[in-house]
C-alpha cells in the first residue's frame, strides 16, 4: 500500500481514485503535524514540501489551513461515530463512552478549537456543506442515544448530542493547558486542580445518560 501511496504522489493525480489517494495522503500528513507541533506551528507549505507536492498542487485539493482540517476534522469524526455505534450492541456506561471518544484525540482536539480558529471560513458555500455534515452525522448519533434511551424524543436526543459535543471541547480545554501552565501544575500546591480529560468527561456523561 506504501509503494502506491509514495507513487500516487510523486505523479499527477489524474484519475478520480488517484485524485483521493492523495486527499488521504494530505490528510494523513496533516494529522500527523497537528500531532507533532499543534495547529498554529503547522504550514501548508512545509505540508507540500514533505508530499513532493508544489503549493498550487496541494491548493486544488485545500483552498486554505482551515479548509484542510475542517476536512480532517470530518473524518476524524466519521471515525469517532463508527467507535460509538460499535457501543450499540452493549449498555452504554459513561466511563465506557469518554474511553471512545478520548481514544479520538485529534478529533477532541480539533473541536476545541474549531469554533475560535477553524470555522473562520469565508466561503460561505464551503461552510454551509461543512455544517450539512455536521448535522447530518449528529442526526446519526442521536438515533444511538434513542437506542440507549427509547424513552426519549427525537429532539431530547439531539440535545444530549450537543452537551456531549460541548463537553468534550469544555472537558478538553480544561485538562489540556498550555507548556507553561503544564509546567506550573507540576508543583504539588497546585494538585487539586490538575484534571484529565476522560475523568472530567466521565463524571458529565453520568449526567448525560442519567437525565
Amino acid at each position: 500500500m506504501n509503494t502506491i501511496v509514495n507513487t500516487a504522489i510523486k505523479k499527477r493525480a489524474i484519475s478520480p481514485e488517484q485524485k483521493q489517494l492523495r486527499r488521504q495522503q494530505i490528510l494523513s500528513t496533516a494529522k500527523l503535524a497537528l500531532g507533532e507541533h499543534g495547529y498554529e506551528q503547522v504550514v501548508l507549505s512545509q505540508l507540500a514540501e514533505q508530499l513532493e507536492l508544489s503549493k498550487p498542487a496541494l491548493y486544488r485539493y485545500f483552498a486554505n489551513k482551515e479548509s484542510l482540517f475542517m476536512a480532517l476534522y470530518l473524518e476524524e469524526a466519521k471515525q469517532l461515530l463508527l467507535g460509538l455505534e460499535r457501543l450499540s450492541q452493549q449498555n452504554l456506561k459513561p466511563r465506557v463512552l469518554a474511553e471512545t471518544i478520548a481514544a479520538q484525540p485529534t478529533f477532541c482536539y480539533l473541536s476545541a478549537i474549531l469554533h475560535t480558529v477553524l470555522e473562520k471560513q469565508e466561503n460561505i458555500e464551503q461552510a454551509i456543506n461543512f455544517k450539512r455534515e455536521l448535522k447530518t452525522m449528529a442526526e446519526q448519533l442521536a438515533k444511538l442515544f434513542l437506542h440507549w434511551s427509547p424513552q426519549l424524543s427525537q429532539q431530547q436526543a439531539l440535545t444530549k448530542v450537543m452537551f456531549l459535543y460541548q463537553a468534550v471541547i469544555g472537558c478538553w480545554h480544561t485538562s489540556h493547558p498550555s507548556s507553561t501552565m503544564q509546567q506550573v501544575m507540576q508543583n504539588d500546591e497546585f494538585e487539586i486542580l490538575r484534571l484529565d480529560f476522560v475523568d472530567s468527561l466521565s463524571l458529565l456523561l453520568v449526567k448525560l445518560l442519567a437525565d
